[in-house]
């Protein structure tokens, strides 16, 4: 049977192939798989015209004899073994590792040794030279030694190719398969069929094995430089698009720089990984600004509360902050960070100009004084304990940073952010002192506001019920002796304008001002608040 027949039979079905069986009286009783059909049909020598004529008989009717028809039984057990060949995926044909190793050292050894035509064409001059000069006994020895030594050499250089464009195409799809993860199991098929030729194949059957490797190869060597260059255009322009709201995009686009060095030197499978490397780092990127984007909606939400606590209008606002919280949301990056900037000017502006009234000025001064006061101590005895409360600490140090450089339109907000992180924690950190022991239980004592048995003793001599958060102080109020001062007022912050660039960037804190002195008195009523 001829090669041309074998590939013939290869694109028939099952079916088919029982019935140039049946034609022919070949016995396919054991036959399970497509692949033994077609081994037992080949054995037979049939050619490709034969098979033809036996399955050109299916277009005419024939009344087939009652004993020749399928069996019930017969047709299901066919079904099933179809089921079972659709279901499963295409047989990959490796080579035996010992056949692999041979193929192996066979390549090497052909690899090492080149052959050169030099010799042939010396030889064929050599002849024209003697044709030239009438010897023509002469030209024919030195013709006829010319096409021997051509023969031998295109010989050599036929292995010489094949074991070049094998090791070639599986170091290709070898870094195919590292960039997808996987190879398709055709080409692994495809690859142990040349190997196999290589060896023992027919020169024709060696030929055409090798021309399938090398067009499949350079198939697939195309697709993945193809999408993984789609997949580069589209990551540049994704990274374009997150500069535009702020995303820092060095790391992903150095990434880039490289994957386009390994390109330029063939290296696929390193090209294929920086690119996917590239574009992890550029969803990192982008999250990290998302989270930012986040964190300052949080601030400008302070800022809007400011304003809307000193009496001005906040509705147009809140509105803003409805959508850049729907363009958060939508992953709308660029349109939300835009929406909070204005916001927050227009916010700081308005408290600002409400700050022209002497009594709002000391009224913010005073609410900003009250939360340091209250919440930078609990901030420092939860990061003792361990806590993490870095956001906390980050808006106590912007609060008194911004009363250093006399900005109490920044100061404001960052204090009721402060709040706003530190009231949630007070929780946590009593059940944090409760485990270290630093407060005490008051046994058998009831909470006058909430009627609850969870009393507890502070060092100060404080007690607080952690059902209600109802506190007071067992301490004697401190005595004005004729000689002692009064409290000093609060103190006041010289207010500027509200800076162009949104309060969220880095401040950094200025020499501290200098504080009035403070009275025995007033050192005493201060110990009556949580300080340990």
């Amino acid at each position: 049977m001829t090669e041309g027949s074998y590939h013939f039979l290869n694109e028939l079905t099952i079916w088919k192939l029982k019935i140039v069986a049946e034609e022919y009286g070949v016995d396919v009783s054991t036959c399970k798989h497509k692949r033994d059909y077609v081994d037992k049909i080949k054995t037979k020598h049939i050619t490709e015209e034969l098979v033809r004529n036996a399955l050109e008989k299916l277009r005419k009717p024939r009344e087939a004899p009652q004993d020749e028809e399928v069996s019930a039984e017969e047709a299901r057990a066919i079904e099933k073994d179809l089921e079972d060949i659709a279901g499963k995926t295409g047989e990959v044909k490796d080579l035996p590792s010992d056949e692999e190793t041979t193929v192996e050292l066979n390549i090497d050894q052909a690899l090492l040794m080149r052959p050169s035509f030099f010799e042939v064409d010396s030889s064929v001059e050599r002849a024209w030279n003697r044709m030239i000069l009438g010897d023509f006994n002469e030209a024919i020895k030195l013709n006829r030694e010319a096409r021997m030594k051509t023969l031998a050499s295109f010989s050599a250089f036929q292995v010489y190719s094949a074991a070049m464009s094998i090791r070639a195409a599986e170091t290709i799809l070898n870094s195919v398969a590292e960039a997808k993860g996987k190879l398709d199991p055709g080409l692994k098929t495809v690859l142990a069929s040349a190997k196999k030729a290589f060896i023992d194949g027919h020169p024709k059957r060696r030929e055409e094995s090798l021309e399938e490797l090398e067009s499949l190869t350079a198939k697939a060597y195309e697709a993945l430089i193809d999408t993984t260059g789609k997949a580069e255009e589209e990551l540049r322009a994704q990274l374009a698009e997150y500069e535009s709201f702020g995303a820092r995009t060095e790391e992903p686009r150095r990434l880039l720089d490289i994957a386009q060095q390994a390109r330029q030197a063939a290296n696929i499978a390193e090209y294929a990984r920086l690119v996917k490397l590239a574009r992890e780092h550029a969803e990192k990127a982008k999250l990290a600004r998302k989270k930012d984007l986040d964190y300052n909606f949080h601030i400008v939400r302070a800022a809007v509360g400011e304003a809307k606590d000193v009496g001005a209008d906040t509705s147009k606002h809140e509105e803003g902050l409805k959508e850049a919280k729907e363009a958060l949301e939508e992953n709308s990056f660029k349109k939300a960070m835009e929406l909070l900037v204005s916001v927050e000017r227009s916010a700081d502006q308005a408290v600002f100009e409400k700050m022209a009234s002497r009594d709002v000025e000391m009224k913010q001064a005073e609410k900003v004084q009250s939360s340091l006061f209250r919440y930078e101590p609990d901030m420092l005895e939860a990061a003792s304990y361990g806590m993490d409360v870095q956001e906390g600490l980050l808006f106590v140090r912007n609060t008194r940073a911004a009363l250093s450089n006399r900005d109490l339109v920044n100061a404001s907000k960052f204090a009721r952010r402060l709040k706003d992180v530190g009231e949630p924690m007070q929780k946590d950190l009593d059940s944090k002192r409760i485990e270290m022991g630093v407060i005490k239980k008051v046994e058998d004592a009831k909470c006058g506001k909430c009627g609850k048995k969870s009393l507890y003793t502070y060092p100060n001599n404080t007690q607080k019920c952690l059902n209600c958060g109802h506190a007071f102080s067992l301490a004697p109020p401190p005595q004005m002796g004729p000689q002692a001062q009064a409290p000093p007022a609060a103190p006041t912050v010289a207010v500027q304008a509200p800076p162009s660039v949104p309060a969220t960037q880095p401040i950094q804190p200025a020499a501290a001002t200098p504080q009035a002195p403070v009275s025995e008195g007033e050192k005493k009523e201060k110990k009556r608040f949580f300080r340990w």
